[in-house]
């Protein structure tokens, strides 16, 4: 099985009152953080805010590095995710035309809510932020 390094993929950790933002991809139906792939010639930031502008209408603030996680998913293909914690700023605004179609905020009981997580922010992400209390 031939293998593709995705090594440029970029992630928002919003955390507000102990609860993390995440966003639902209507085309994988799972729900992940916000985020994506980086551009040519884009810093971490410069995608950051394009991709939250894109996706969720809003600006980004206070935004701090936190950890990068990888994983090969079930396709064989190793993801990379260098996550930021950070703010946002404005009113969420989903965009019509993005694969972005809902969002939630949730807390570390997350499971109760029986929803459908994209694997590294359940297995990897999630479990980091509950150990370092921030969820």
């Amino acid at each position: 099985m031939k293998t593709n390094n995705i090594t440029n993929k970029i992630g928002l950790l919003c955390i507000k009152d102990k609860k993390l933002l995440i966003v639902h991809k209507s085309t994988i139906n799972l729900y992940i953080a916000p985020g994506g792939k980086i551009e040519a010639n884009e810093t971490d930031e410069e995608c950051l805010s394009r991709e939250i502008k894109e996706e969720l209408g809003c600006s980004i603030k206070n935004l701090t590095r936190f950890h990068t996680f990888k994983r090969i998913n079930a396709q064989g293909i190793t993801l990379k995710q260098k996550c930021y914690l950070g703010q946002l700023k404005g009113k969420i605004t989903l965009n019509s035309n993005d694969n972005i179609d809902g969002y939630l905020w949730i807390d570390r009981n997350y499971r109760k809510m029986h929803i459908k997580i994209g694997p590294m922010l359940k297995y990897q992400i999630i479990p980091q932020l509950i150990k370092g209390g921030l969820l």
